[in-house]
């Protein structure tokens, strides 16, 4: 289930625009390292509902072109690394087409879709 957050963030870019850039969250997904989904998986499933679509529609652009979801799944969850022993803390942001995606060390996968307040 997905729970409607908001993050403020300021246009980089542009820091004279004036326009101050919101994220929404739209989706979030919890992640089992132990569970019989891999991380990809949940990923694309977490984006999909913040599109309202299946995740076979999921496509474009192909995740890997935006993020090496083994190099978090490595750091964060490692081989066999039990909670105890996780080899990462943090979390890792990139953008998917117009959302900006959150994979955090603690299993969470959250999708955020930008919107501007006046």
């Amino acid at each position: 289930m997905s729970e409607r957050t908001d993050r403020r963030t300021v246009d980089g870019d542009d820091p004279d625009s004036g326009t101050d850039t919101y994220q929404w969250q739209v989706a979030q997904r919890h992640y089992e390292p132990d569970g019989q989904r891999e991380l990809t998986t949940t990923i694309v499933y977490t984006i999909a509902e913040a599109e309202g679509v299946s995740p076979c529609e999921v496509k474009s652009p192909p995740l890997y072109e935006s993020v090496d979801v083994p190099a978090i799944e490595n750091a964060f969850f490692g081989p066999d690394i039990s909670d105890e022993s996780r080899q990462g803390v943090g979390t890792v942001e990139f953008q998917y087409a117009d959302y900006l995606v959150k994979v955090r060390s603690d299993g969470w996968v959250q999708v955020y879709e930008p919107s501007e307040r006046a």
